[in-house]
């Protein structure tokens, strides 16, 4: 899959210019290294693991909640593969994070996705 040089979104095959940054694609995805600095993570040489992963019709949106909720709390992430998630809806977003954070971010995803909803007004 093509990519942009600049903010290094994935495309489908076929597209030949970047729809924000209006510059020619690249050949083949993205390196990791610079997928992670165009987002301004810093996640250095940690290691990475899954936390998350979000599929179906709603997973970017899902996924971007998440990441800003954990960049928030200062746990710096990424969402492998969201480019894709928005072009097929059906594909699932990891959501990934340091292992040393792997942990705090798991708890902070599940008190905010897993809490039952409000209780109904009788």
């Amino acid at each position: 899959m093509p990519h942009c040089p600049q903010c290094m979104s994935e495309y489908v095959e076929g597209t030949t210019e970047c729809e924000d940054c209006r510059v020619p694609l690249n050949p083949g995805p993205p390196p990791e290294s610079a997928v992670r600095a165009a987002k301004g993570e810093d996640l250095g040489n940690s290691k990475l693991v899954c936390v998350r992963r979000f599929n179906g019709a709603t997973a970017r949106l899902d996924a971007d909640l998440a990441r800003t909720l954990l960049q928030n709390q200062g746990i710096p992430c990424v969402l492998a593969g969201e480019v894709a998630a928005e072009l097929l809806p059906v594909l699932d977003v990891p959501l990934l994070v340091r292992e040393e954070d792997a942990e705090r971010a798991a708890q902070l995803l599940t008190g905010y996705f897993d809490s039952p909803g409000p209780l109904p007004v009788e």
